[in-house]
């Protein structure tokens, strides 16, 4: 187990190193894109997500907010995410966060950034990512949310707080879980180690599914004295409407 997970550290470190210094093909057509994941017409053909619901990222015709927030609104004030939960995006996003391609973290952080930017809301205080419990993080050796944050905070020049929120649960990974049973699996799964001076933060992940993840988490920072949460994700799954 020891020496799986030096494995994976050195496995992270330097392909972090390798994607700063040196020039690489674009992921999806193998064009070269210096210091860049995708090359700029593969991204022009990624499946952007245009309008969509302010609470859940929802797509809609136009923005709003949609019928399920406005019956039962999630914890979280504001949802955004860039992508629709589609080929090529999985692709992208699994190789970010399962095979070392942290080149992708400065992609999507530059294009989250971007459209952030574009927004009339006011920014947030902190970034904050979805934690790892300490075990799934020591068997992968990074965590993809933890490496977005930390390249969104660069372009946002919004600070980073990894230490305040923690998963206390080591939870069952959730690819086939039905709704319900991700919201029995992450339910109380996260906690505080500090009190939080916070009154506006965003919660940064990877992929948007069922919102349970989310909402969960949305809920603990709120009643550890939080009044307003974002949800900030690479993309937003839709196909369990």
């Amino acid at each position: 187990m020891m020496a799986r997970n030096f494995s994976a550290v050195v496995t992270h470190r330097l392909a972090e190193l390798y994607s700063k210094l040196l020039p690489i093909p674009c992921f999806l057509c193998g064009d070269f894109s210096p210091h860049d994941a995708l090359c700029k017409a593969c991204i022009v053909e990624l499946p952007w997500l245009d309008q969509c619901c302010q609470r859940c990222a929802l797509p809609l015709n136009e923005s709003g907010i949609c019928g399920q927030c406005l019956q039962h609104p999630p914890p979280q004030q504001l949802s955004l995410a860039l992508f629709r939960y589609e080929t090529p995006i999985n692709h992208c996003i699994a190789a970010f966060k399962f095979h070392q391609q942290l080149v992708f973290a400065q992609t999507f952080a530059r294009l989250l950034a971007a459209k952030v930017k574009k927004r009339q809301h006011e920014l947030p205080e902190i970034l904050i990512p979805i934690p790892l419990h300490p075990s799934r993080l020591r068997h992968r050796g990074y965590n993809q949310s933890a490496q977005l944050v930390d390249a969104l905070s660069r372009e946002l020049s919004i600070p980073v707080d990894k230490t305040s929120f923690i998963r206390q649960r080591n939870t069952t990974p959730q690819t086939g879980m039905s709704g319900k049973q991700r919201k029995r699996n992450v339910k109380q799964a996260f906690a505080v180690t500090n009190l939080l001076p916070y009154k506006h933060v965003a919660l940064v992940d990877d992929v948007y599914t069922t919102g349970h993840t989310a909402a969960e988490a949305c809920r603990c920072l709120q009643q550890n004295g939080v009044e307003v949460v974002e949800v900030w994700t690479i993309a937003r799954a839709i196909r369990h409407y």
